[in-house]
């Protein structure tokens, strides 16, 4: 706001010292510095909207821990993905972010309401070898150097005005799955009868069946990871 102020006053002060002061030493000395200020602010004001000078940018990065789309009481985690567009690798991503959630949320959708805030905000995610599902975002915004710049050209909410944001959300390879909502649909018409297969296998083999129990108790990791790994077999998941 001060830039505006500098301008206008350095534009009268030019105009009144070249075009009225009669005394040609006084009006040089008084119109030729205003004009260096006027050109100088002028200048200073150009650099500002086009490279925002004063200002700089800031990068925080904060992680927390996430909780499975699915049945809360199953062993093993489910995450479901959709790509926003083709091959971007930027994803609309479902879980919960509190465990005690009755219903799933959905992140990273983009408010088409605020197109220039969404298409600075991206995310994706990874397989790892963690216990715990994760979600790390990386936030960079522009602050002011120094309130002296923040004075000279502040007229908005320039200040923390967001740059990008990147979120990468890590889920353990082993004991989570990652679906499409197409693999959704088809665990969900198949889970039942590969749930009564395994309820009549287990049937006919008490000892096995005993073992699977202990294993549930002793072991849910191994549970996960052996109920994941035959959900990616029925829904053809190759890793």
């Amino acid at each position: 706001m001060l830039i505006f102020i500098l301008i206008i006053v350095f534009t009268i002060l030019t105009f009144y010292g070249l075009m009225f002061i009669k005394n040609k030493p006084v009006s040089k000395i008084i119109g030729g510095t205003s004009l260096f200020i006027l050109i100088l602010s002028v200048g200073m004001l150009l650099f500002h909207i086009k490279d925002n000078w004063g200002m700089k940018e800031v990068t925080t990065s904060t992680t927390h821990q996430i909780y499975t789309a699915g049945d809360k009481t199953a062993a093993y985690g489910m995450m479901i993905k959709a790509e926003i567009g083709k091959n971007t690798g930027n994803y609309v991503l479902i879980y919960r972010n509190d465990k005690n959630s009755a219903k799933p949320d959905t992140n990273f959708k983009p408010d088409q309401k605020n197109i220039i805030e969404a298409v600075k905000k991206t995310a994706t995610y990874k397989l790892t070898d963690s216990e715990k599902a994760t979600v790390t975002t990386t936030t960079t915004r522009r602050v002011w150097k120094s309130d002296l710049f923040k004075n000279l050209f502040s007229v908005g909410d320039e200040n923390k005005e967001l740059v990008k944001q990147h979120s990468v959300v890590s889920v353990p390879k082993a004991t989570w799955l990652v679906l499409t909502q197409d693999q959704v649909e088809k665990l969900a018409k198949e889970a039942p009868a590969m749930q009564k297969q395994m309820e009549a296998q287990l049937k006919a083999n008490p000892e096995k069946a005993a073992e699977l129990a202990q294993l549930q108790k002793t072991d849910p990791t191994a549970y996960a990871k052996m109920q994941v790994e035959q959900i990616k077999q029925l829904l053809g998941i190759k890793n």
